[in-house]
Order: C-alpha cells, then sequence, then structure tokens
C-alpha cells in the first residue's frame, strides 16, 4: 500500500459545484503540504476548469482529458493519463469527472491490472445541487441511460455533499437528502453552500498513507449560513494563454460548431439507450464586438433546453470575462486571458441546433 498513490474521486451533475469543492481541497492540501495532482474531465473543446486550476494553483500538474467522458469515449485514454501524473510522484491525486460521467465504469478502470497496483481509492465524493436535485430526476425519468449515470454518482460515494442550500428552502434540503438516503444510506453527508465542507477527515487517510506529518494551519471549516446568489465562491483567477488553443482561424461559416452528441457505452446485460445531453462549442468569430446583454440574452432566451454553460468572451467595457451559467444562475468573473475571439460551451438536452446557430449569429448584428 505504501508505494500506491491514494485517489479521491469528485462526481456530480453538471454545475452541482465539484471544482468549486476540487479548489478548496487543492488550497487545503498546499497548507498541509502535501503534493497533489489533478486530472480533469471536460466534455467541451476547452479546459476551463483546468485552466482555472492552473492558474489558482500554478505548483499543481494538471492532466485534461477534453471532449468526452472518463467513463466511456475517453476511458481508453484514462490509465495513460493517470500514469503521466504518477511520473511526477505526487502525494494524491484528484480525478474530477463530467458532470454526465458515471464514476462505476471509473472505479472498474481504477481496479484494472493497468492501475491497480499503482493507485488506490480514499474517497468517492458526490456533489450534488440541493435547488436541482429533484428537477433534473423528474426531468430525466425517461432517459434512463442518465438516470443511471446520476444514481451511480451517489451510489459510489462514500462522502456526498448537497451544495447550494442556500438558494433551496430548508424543506426541499430535506427531501433531497431523504431522497438520496434511498439511494445511499451508508454515505457520510453534509449540507453546505459553496462546497465549503469540513476538509480535513477527507484527507486524514491520505496523510496516514504519505505518512506526512499535519502541522497546524489554517484550514477551511464550513462557515456559518450566509445568503448567497450562487455557488461561485472560487476567487476570479486569470488563465494562462498555453490553456486555451486558439481561435483565431474560426470562419463565419464555423462559427457553430458540435463536438459531441454525448452517449455512453453500456454493459451489455443493460437495456440499450441513449443520453440525449450533448454539448456544443460557439465562437466570437465576429470583429464586432459582444456585448453583455446580448449574450446574456441569448443564454436565457434557450430556456431549460440549456443544462451548462461556460466559456470565455471578449466584451467591449470589461475586456476578456469568464463566463459561468448554471441552474439559471449566471456570473461573470474578470480574466486577464488575452483572447481576441472567445467561445462559450453550452451543455443541455436536445439542443436545436439551427436555431441556435441562427441566434448566436444575430448577437454580432448591428443594432
Amino acid at each position: 500500500m505504501m508505494n500506491k498513490v491514494p485517489v479521491i474521486l469528485i462526481s456530480g451533475f453538471l454545475g452541482s459545484g465539484k471544482t468549486t469543492l476540487l479548489l478548496r481541497l487543492l488550497a487545503h492540501t498546499r497548507q498541509i503540504p502535501l503534493r497533489a495532482a489533478v486530472l480533469m474531465n471536460e466534455m467541451g473543446e476547452y479546459d476551463v476548469d483546468s485552466a482555472i486550476i492552473s492558474e489558482e494553483m500554478p505548483d499543481v500538474t494538471v492532466k485534461g482529458l477534453l471532449e468526452g467522458c472518463i467513463c466511456c469515449s475517453k476511458r481508453n485514454e484514462l490509465a495513460g493519463a493517470l500514469h503521466t501524473l504518477l511520473s511526477q510522484k505526487p502525494d494524491l491525486i484528484f480525478m474530477e469527472t463530467t458532470g454526465v460521467a458515471n464514476p462505476e465504469q471509473v472505479l472498474e478502470e481504477l481496479r484494472s491490472p493497468l492501475l491497480a497496483d499503482r493507485l488506490y481509492l480514499v474517497h468517492s465524493i458526490s456533489v450534488v445541487d440541493a435547488e436541482l436535485f429533484h428537477e433534473y430526476n423528474s426531468r430525466f425519468t425517461a432517459d434512463k441511460e442518465l438516470v443511471r449515470t446520476l444514481h451511480g454518482q451517489l451510489r459510489t460515494a462514500d462522502f456526498i455533499v448537497v451544495n447550494k442550500t442556500d438558494a433551496a428552502s430548508s424543506r426541499e434540503v430535506t427531501k433531497v437528502v431523504k431522497s438520496i438516503r434511498k439511494l445511499n444510506d451508508t454515505a457520510k453527508l453534509q449540507t453546505t453552500e459553496y462546497s465549503r465542507v469540513d476538509l480535513e477527515p477527507l484527507l486524514e487517510p491520505v496523510l496516514a498513507s504519505a505518512s506526512v506529518a499535519a502541522k497546524p494551519v489554517q484550514t477551511l471549516q464550513p462557515a456559518p449560513a450566509q445568503v448567497q446568489s450562487t455557488d461561485v465562491g472560487v476567487p476570479s483567477v486569470s488563465v494562462p494563454v498555453k490553456s486555451i488553443r486558439s481561435t483565431s482561424s474560426v470562419s463565419r461559416s464555423t462559427a457553430f460548431k458540435v463536438i459531441s452528441a454525448h452517449s455512453h457505452d453500456h454493459d451489455p446485460k443493460q437495456p440499450h439507450s441513449f443520453s440525449r445531453l450533448e454539448s456544443l462549442t460557439l465562437h466570437q468569430y465576429s470583429p464586432q464586438p459582444l456585448e453583455k446583454q446580448r449574450l446574456e440574452n441569448f443564454l436565457t432566451g434557450l430556456g431549460s433546453s440549456l443544462l451548462r454553460a461556460k466559456g470565455y468572451c471578449v466584451l467591449p467595457q470589461e475586456g476578456t470575462m469568464l463566463l459561468q451559467f448554471s441552474g439559471n444562475h449566471l456570473e461573470w468573473q474578470p480574466t486577464a486571458l488575452p483572447v481576441s475571439q472567445g467561445y462559450v460551451t453550452l451543455i443541455g438536452e436536445q439542443l436545436d441546433k439551427a436555431s441556435i446557430a441562427d441566434q448566436w449569429e444575430q448577437c454580432f448584428t448591428s443594432l
């Protein structure tokens, strides 16, 4: 066991607060100190979350797997990515899956001969959006694959974070916890905002295996309940240019690009079904500025079909801004990213591609 590297797996549906939790864990490991590495998996074309982490924690090695889920389309790349991180001799590896990844398949891969002698799982953490949990479960009832994924994220967890409780009533939070306990009645569970959880117990097994003597530090303990608008309690950060691929060659004809119509690999014993979620990347191709209000109207105008949006936009007054949209909550954060053409990655259900393309182009039409 002593020569194996511990792994903490973080899963949870789109926009639940996984990256916020990961940033808190990374900050805590730095204080101990432990050498942490990160495997970040994203559905979109660009590694937005990896770039945020790399800028905030430049000493942390981050490996990104893009345009697919490590539970299916990127599963054959998982072992290679983890061995790349292992070559950096970390004390701990964090793995954050996409919001539509089923960690059950990821855990199977960790038990494979290629990885079992190098890694061992310390915790499987699932992050839940208290405000949208029941809405999503009701909405996706007909999508057997996605329901299996949402339930898998909870069944495999030994620690469950019921997040964004500030956006839900206490009655709704109680109902969410009751529903979760029907799927997993043994995992530790904590209700919170901004992914503020007690981090020390999560890292105790890592400290023991790494034989690191923890010294007194200022820990990130759960804060008293506060009224906050969204789960975005992460400091604004700049993003290094190397983390974002250039979009300067994108022309008007390729302003709209379908990145994936996502579907999971299946156990042949399970009924054949496909997730209807897909990701699309829209490029800021036009020399005309993209006005902030127009973009906000564009996103809200997509209605309930849009579940998640994130990317970097060049605005005439504010400059380059990081955009985060989830659960009808929209947030802008300043960034020092020197990009001339931005982009937005959308994740949604049965998106009307032709209509979205038309609406996106209208964002650049002169008034």
